[in-house]
């Protein structure tokens, strides 16, 4: 007697894969000046960090499947290829890579890259007869949603304080002693009585703050050549100064 084999078929796959400086100088207090000039930032908070990464198994539905076009929470805004790929550009990816015409079309069924061009072109065509403070713009080879160029000046301010509050500590303490030194090398930061970590310093050029400028050459009293360090036209935009002469001096108590 045969047995009869059992066929199942599987369901398809479901969703979308210091001490003192010489003379007297006080790194603290060139650090509280510092702090003082930069408001209501709290320059001992400490940096987020960044989660560490893990790899998961997407068994969520696409985003057109019935569970999401019929829920309570969709019913005040009509869940189509286009407000779709509207709410993907908002929220966009991080570092602000662009979104492929093919990831978004792999998110919804029946929807062809090329549909999702024409759909992007559809959403900047409305952006710009409203007028409307963003754009949907053509990167590399995808898109992007961002603020028109006459309006990035206010999403500057809010990412400038955002960023000032994760100042912390030691980071004043390097921005203060370059601000007053410079043009100044990594060893003389030290000899100041300054910590200055490569890291420290590293993020302080990334943020725009300070510049890394060609090492100077080794002399009798350099003995290696070094990268100087020096504050930059941000540096003084943040602090609202003109130039490095508006700085405050030194043994002035922070105002």
């Amino acid at each position: 007697m045969s047995k009869r084999k059992s066929e199942t078929q599987s369901p398809p796959p479901a969703g979308f894969h210091a001490p003192p400086a010489e003379g007297g100088l006080s790194i603290d207090r060139l650090a509280q000046a510092f702090a003082a000039m930069m408001g209501t930032a709290d320059p001992h908070a400490a940096p987020a960090t960044a989660a560490d990464a893990v790899a998961r198994v997407d068994t969520s539905p696409d985003l057109d499947d019935e569970a999401f076009t019929n829920s309570d929470d969709t019913a005040a805004c009509r869940v189509s290829p286009v407000s779709i790929l509207e709410a993907l550009l908002f929220v966009g990816l991080p570092g602000g890579v662009p979104l492929t015409s093919r990831k978004v079309a792999s998110l919804m069924r029946g929807v062809r890259p090329q549909e999702i061009d024409d759909l992007a072109q559809e959403l900047r065509c409305r952006y710009e007869a409203n007028n409307c403070p963003y754009e949907v713009v053509s990167k590399d080879s995808g898109w992007i949603m961002r603020l028109r160029p006459q309006c990035a000046q206010f999403g500057a301010v809010l990412e400038t304080r955002a960023r000032l509050v994760r100042l912390d500590a030691e980071a004043l303490d390097v921005l203060a002693v370059v601000a007053w030194n410079q043009p100044v090398a990594r060893d003389r930061l030290v000899e100041l009585g300054c910590d200055a970590s490569p890291t420290v310093l590293r993020m302080l050029v990334r943020r725009g703050l300070l510049e890394m400028e060609k090492p100077l050459k080794a002399s009798a009293t350099v003995a290696v050549e070094q990268p100087v360090y020096r504050t930059t036209q941000k540096f003084l935009s943040i602090f609202k100064l003109d130039s490095v002469a508006d700085l405050p001096e030194p043994n002035e108590p922070p105002q």
